[in-house]
């Protein structure tokens, strides 16, 4: 369990504007989107595991696979390449 301090600032899924029509910033896996911003801020685990906890709670919050495949992806590519 994790808990996201109340006043914490996130934007949600970070997802470039011209594909909020797939991916709107929040949505069915905005819990998922605030603890992964969360873990990345406080570093209280490595990316990759921040990582593997959002793919973990957007399956628990029953966002499709194809969608948690993507976003997990979009991210996980992030952080490797930065």
């Amino acid at each position: 369990h994790f808990i996201v301090p109340k006043g914490f600032v996130t934007d949600f899924a970070s997802v470039p504007r011209f594909l909020w029509g797939l991916f709107p910033p929040y949505g069915e896996y905005t819990e998922a989107a605030v603890i992964h911003d969360w873990l990345c801020f406080s570093k209280l685990v490595s990316e990759a595991e921040a990582d593997a906890v959002f793919l973990r709670v957007m399956k628990e919050c029953k966002v499709s696979g194809w969608r948690r495949w993507l976003m997990w992806s979009a991210v996980r590519a992030h952080h490797l390449l930065t």
